[in-house]
């Protein structure tokens, strides 16, 4: 056998192709030996597969204000992936539920709650509490300092 590759003696890779006379017209059929002409196969992971089951866990973990850390280790996949695929859940079930809670917030207030009142005021209101404390020497003077050290 001499070694020059004859075209009926390399291996075909797709079945369907035939190196007849006519489909060789047509189109080259793809060989072992063409490797840069072969498609290429996805190498990695294979992408991530969203359910409807995990979209409603996602929703309900995130309403009742779970981290975002906590729901991927519990769903079994990274942060990155929940924050790329469930970004609507995630936003929405965190929205929902501090909207509860500003009106739960809001109506004690309004019922006369003073801590209520107190925390939406410093929260939505921008008030603020500070206290400030001025130290001055005899007769508000600047306060002298006396140093004393053991060595005369």
């Amino acid at each position: 056998m001499n070694n020059t590759n004859d075209i009926n003696d390399l291996q075909v890779i797709d079945p369907e192709l035939s190196t007849d006379k006519e489909s060789l017209s047509a189109s080259k059929p793809l060989i072992a030996r063409d490797s840069e002409k072969l498609p290429k196969k996805k190498a990695g992971r294979p992408r991530h597969q969203i359910l409807a089951t995990t979209r409603n866990e996602v929703y309900e973990l995130s309403k009742v204000g779970t981290r975002y850390e906590d729901i991927a280790t519990v769903l079994g996949f990274s942060e990155d992936t929940l924050t790329k695929y469930y970004r609507e859940e995630l936003d929405k079930g965190r929205i929902e539920s501090n909207a509860i809670i500003a009106g739960t917030l809001f109506e004690k207030a309004r019922q006369g709650d003073t801590a209520s009142m107190m925390f939406w005021l410093k929260t939505r209101a921008q008030w603020s509490e500070k206290n400030t404390t001025e130290l001055t020497g005899e007769g508000g003077q600047p306060i002298n300092i006396k140093v004393v050290t053991g060595i005369d």
